[in-house]
């Protein structure tokens, strides 16, 4: 792992037994957090999927970056 998903988000994205990165708690960070993870992870695995909060500032612009990762 590159490491860059749990700098950004180290709630949402832990290491597992195995030394990979799972998703530990999906609701562990701002959807902004995981949006930036997607757009940092080289082996573009990530989806941020949909904001848990709907009131996120800033939704419409995030759920843009969002997209080509979904």
């Amino acid at each position: 792992a590159c490491d860059e998903c749990v700098a950004i988000a180290p709630k949402v994205f832990v290491y597992n037994s195995e030394r990979k990165v799972v998703i530990g708690n999906p609701k562990g960070a701002r959807f902004a957090d995981i949006v930036k993870a997607a757009e940092k992870c080289t082996a573009g695995c990530i989806h941020p999927g949909s904001p848990a909060n709907p009131a996120e500032p800033g939704l419409d612009k995030l759920l843009g970056r969002a997209a080509k990762f979904n």
